[in-house]
């Protein structure tokens, strides 16, 4: 197969023609998030029409990405993928929101295969050995060896096929539908405000007081836009224990020069210079809030709010187990585990007793109900 490395915008044209003009083809990307740069960064895109594979490099400097994003988001044509979630959201922070997406992951669950990587699913459905070893490659580097332009096509040439076979098996059982169900999905989410850092966590409160937290939150803000300038993750400038350390000790900062474990173009005497001036301004304005220096940031509830919580905990788990769980039995039994580990997983039978499910397609409230009536359980109060 000859592998076509795209790296100016003539020849990114040439293949939206081309691809403009099939009813199906496979994308996938390789990216990088928080890795090896800052950010979340599309570092290639491969395309595979059935007839000629494209390995897109955005990265180039002659190249406009965006130039073939309609033809992603047109509906009129289908884009086989294959666990597509993190590259769709990568695809929504790009203004990119691709349309008729076909993700052969959800129908290997459906079809009750184990879960396992692509290249494990390929060998077992197609008998073909996929290339694996760039798996963990850095994608900025550039020239690409020839390596990584084949695991990068290797992610895309079987794609097609590989929905042949699985769309066949799909008919014989009758879950075709279930599969479009699915898919349509897609065409309703939007990731493109979520945040792809997502650097300050609740966990990282650990034994942080109120005062220490709100220290820490600024220096974090800080560490991130000093990563920005250079392009880097924020953990390679100074890791959260360092800098969780700062909260606790801001004095520490004074001797940040001899502090070992960060970033050498950081361990100057202008940076820390900067540095001090963030958390003078942070501990002004946590001394003007009055916040607590003893109090835990970590919430600790109330002896009735906590009982509350648990009755709460196990009045969900009781109808869990009452109504949902002999439905996910037969489901298992019906289709097969790893098919109602996708169907009906733990975390959304809880979300039904509780009244917070969202965009369940319709074959799973069928099936919902069908199961009921047969075990005669009531769930007219949930769906």
């Amino acid at each position: 197969m000859n592998i076509q490395y795209i790296a100016d915008n003539s020849a990114l044209q040439d293949v939206v023609n081309e691809i403009s003009k099939t009813d199906e083809f496979a994308i996938d990307l390789e990216f990088d998030r928080n890795r090896y740069r800052y950010g979340f960064n599309m570092c290639l895109m491969q395309v595979y029409d059935g007839n000629e594979c494209y390995v897109i490099d955005p990265l180039s400097g002659d190249i406009d990405i965006q130039n073939i994003f309609p033809v992603i988001e047109d509906p009129d044509i289908q884009k086989v993928v294959f666990a597509f979630g993190e590259d769709l959201r990568l695809f929504h922070s790009m203004g990119c929101f691709p349309k008729n997406l076909y993700d052969l992951d959800a129908v290997t669950s459906l079809l009750n295969f184990q879960p396992a990587s692509l290249t494990k699913l390929i060998k077992q459905v197609l008998d073909i050995e996929v290339n694996s070893s760039s798996q963990q490659s850095n994608w900025f580097r550039r020239p690409l060896t020839d390596d990584q332009l084949h695991y990068a096509a290797d992610d895309v040439l079987y794609l097609l096929e590989f929905k042949r076979e699985l769309n066949h098996i799909a008919e014989e059982q009758g879950i075709l539908e279930w599969i479009h169900q699915e898919n349509r999905i897609f065409n309703h989410l939007d990731y493109s405000d979520e945040d792809h850092n997502n650097l300050i966590k609740d966990k990282d409160k650990n034994d942080l007081s109120v005062y220490e937290w709100h220290l820490y939150c600024k220096l974090m803000e800080f560490f991130d836009e000093v990563a920005r300038s250079y392009n880097k993750p924020v953990y390679h400038l100074a890791g959260k224990k360092l800098i969780q350390d700062l909260a606790k000790h801001p004095d520490k900062a004074k001797n940040w020069e001899h502090t070992k474990g960060i970033f050498g173009r950081i361990k100057n005497t202008t940076f820390k210079e900067n540095l001090l001036q963030a958390i003078k301004q942070a501990t002004r304005e946590a001394n003007d809030r009055n916040l607590s220096k003893t109090k835990k940031a970590s919430y600790n509830m109330s002896k009735e709010d906590y009982l509350a919580m648990r009755r709460e905990q196990s009045r969900i788990n009781d109808l869990k187990d009452r109504l949902i769980k002999p439905i996910q039995n037969k489901i298992a039994e019906d289709f097969g585990p790893h098919a109602k580990s996708f169907i009906l997983p733990n975390r959304l039978a809880k979300e039904i007793v509780a009244g917070e499910t969202e965009l369940m397609p319709d074959y799973k409230i069928h099936l919902l109900r069908k199961y009921s009536n047969e075990l005669q359980l009531d769930l007219s109060e949930f769906i």
